[in-house]
């Protein structure tokens, strides 16, 4: 399961740069190790395609620090539901339905 962490109230980033999103988020530990925008079935045959994480070091409310997984996620249109397969540490890959909600920007 797709779980943002809760350090950051399971929200992430929405980065808008030359016309292109992208959406980080820090996951709640290290077991999903590839995401893929598209599905599961898509994703066995286009390995250049996957999503590769980020280290992120997360600071939860009592002080307490996490190393966990995170991903950069293209996204097309804020509020549109898109595939995004995910494979964790058991090799199998899983579709899942996502969308960015709630923008709110930032200054």
């Amino acid at each position: 399961m797709f779980h943002a962490n809760e350090a950051y109230d399971g929200k992430g980033t929405l980065t808008v740069q030359n016309g292109k999103m992208t959406f980080h988020v820090s996951l709640a530990g290290k077991k999903i190790v590839n995401l893929y925008c598209g599905t599961a079935e898509q994703a066995k045959a286009d390995e250049q395609g996957w999503l590769h994480p980020t280290t992120d070091i997360v600071t939860y409310e009592d002080g307490t620090t996490e190393k966990v997984f995170g991903y950069d996620i293209p996204v097309k249109k804020i509020g549109k539901e898109f595939d995004l397969a995910l494979i964790g540490k058991k090799g199998i890959w899983y579709d899942h339905k996502v969308q960015v909600l709630d923008a709110v920007k930032k200054n």
